[in-house]
């Protein structure tokens, strides 16, 4: 007869994990969503309108509902990056900026711009990039396009008035109003050619005349004829140059054309686009800070309207996001 063993106890149901318990629960978890589910599809299985890069071949979510598209926030694909980058930039600048901008009567209306203007690019697409899958159709699919667009022009055309506006700050007021009412007619413009584009060239360029017109303002401020912050004009021309890079990146597939199928779910041209633009906007919200309080400090008595104003004060006030 075998001896008498006693049976190991029953885990008490009620007891709190293990401290070795919880790490690996955790891990797992982790691990779980940073994971690419195994029914994620390839390019060739997508619809034509969602067949936009043919370097990026896996990673892609099937065609899902409003609550299948918004389940996807919480497993990796090769959208992940793309709503990741302009999500987070929401709720950071809504926190932050409001306290930094100056409410007073005089320049409510371009901290208002300056708000909208950083805050628009990433709503729209962040709202593209996460229910572009969804299974209503192409129709449904280039409404959302048009939201992205739209962003990206209240970002263009509202973000940079801030700039626009302190840059002819001292000039006669016959010419000020002559650049600002034209650069407003030139944003209209483009918005017209945001909204009625239909190949990706033509979404690309319906930005290029007020981009011109802010080159032209930026060559202004250096010759001296221009006014705004000396110390804002690095940015100035950050802002533009930057998205300008990000842009030809993404339009040249660079690097999934040199090595197709290897960067489908990160670093590709489009998360590197959406890194650049997140630093150029930044670097928008420096230029505008410096400019709207050189704007309230400001006389203009001259042509080097700098020499009145105390620069140093000036950069030494500004609070850093």
């Amino acid at each position: 007869m075998a001896p008498d063993t006693e049976a190991p106890p029953a885990p008490d149901p009620s007891a709190p994990p293990s401290s070795d318990t919880v790490p690996s629960t955790l891990m797992k978890q982790v691990n779980r969503m940073l994971t690419p589910p195994a029914d994620l599809l390839e390019w060739k299985d997508m619809p034509q309108h969602l067949q936009f890069n043919p370097y990026v071949l896996t990673g892609y979510r099937p065609l899902q509902g409003v609550k299948g598209c918004l389940s996807s926030l919480f497993y990796v694909h090769n959208e992940t990056i793309n709503i990741l980058t302009h999500g987070i930039p929401i709720v950071y600048i809504l926190a932050t900026v409001p306290a930094m901008m100056p409410w007073e009567k005089d320049y409510r209306f371009l901290s208002w711009c300056h708000l909208v203007g950083s805050v628009a690019p990433w709503c729209g697409s962040f709202v593209y990039h996460l229910f572009m899958n969804l299974e209503n159709g192409e129709g449904i699919y280039y409404r959302l396009l048009q939201l992205d667009m739209l962003g990206i022009w209240i970002s263009q055309s509202f973000g940079a008035l801030p700039m626009v506006t302190a840059t002819v700050h001292c000039l006669s007021s016959p010419l000020k109003w002559l650049l600002l009412i034209s650069y407003s007619l030139l944003c209209i413009w483009g918005l017209y050619k945001a909204m009625t584009a239909s190949s990706p060239w033509q979404r690309r360029l319906c930005f290029l005349l007020p981009f011109s017109m802010r080159i032209i303002l930026t060559l202004l401020r250096i010759s001296k004829l221009g006014g705004g912050n000396p110390s804002s004009l690095t940015h100035v021309f950050l802002q533009d140059a930057v998205s300008a890079v990000g842009g030809v990146i993404g339009a040249m597939h660079i690097p999934e054309k040199w090595f197709p199928g290897s960067v489908d779910i990160y670093l590709n041209s489009h998360n590197i686009m959406h890194v650049l633009v997140v630093v150029a906007v930044y670097s928008m919200h420096q230029a505008t800070i410096r400019d709207i309080e050189w704007m309230q400090r400001a006389e203009c008595g001259g042509l080097n309207y700098t020499s009145t104003v105390n620069i140093d004060s000036i950069n030494a006030s500004h609070l850093e996001l």
